[in-house]
């Protein structure tokens, strides 16, 4: 299934311990540690918002929570499913 996750920093200090966290993921192999079965299409990320989008096709909302559970305390987060990854990215663009 397709889900349209969206994602955006409460705060400044968030987004700036969210940045070490994910240079943090980058060093220990980031992408290659992805949880089985995640499988990110697209992605948008607007640093100077604090906010984000990204389509990931995946079995199940635990898996998705598996990849997004650390970064619970610094943002809201909000997952929707998606029935065409081309009409979610128009959106967007």
């Amino acid at each position: 299934m397709l889900f349209l996750i969206s994602y955006k920093f409460s705060d400044a200090n968030a987004q700036e311990k969210g940045a070490k966290m994910l240079t943090e993921w980058y060093d220990k192999g980031g992408p290659q540690n992805r949880p089985e079965g995640y499988n990110v299409k697209s992605w948008i990320f607007l640093p100077q918002h604090g906010n984000g989008y990204s389509v990931v096709n995946t079995d199940s909302l635990e898996t998705i929570w598996r990849q997004w559970r650390p970064w619970r305390e610094l943002m809201e987060i909000t997952i929707e499913p998606c029935a065409d990854l081309d009409e979610t990215v128009a959106l967007y663009r």
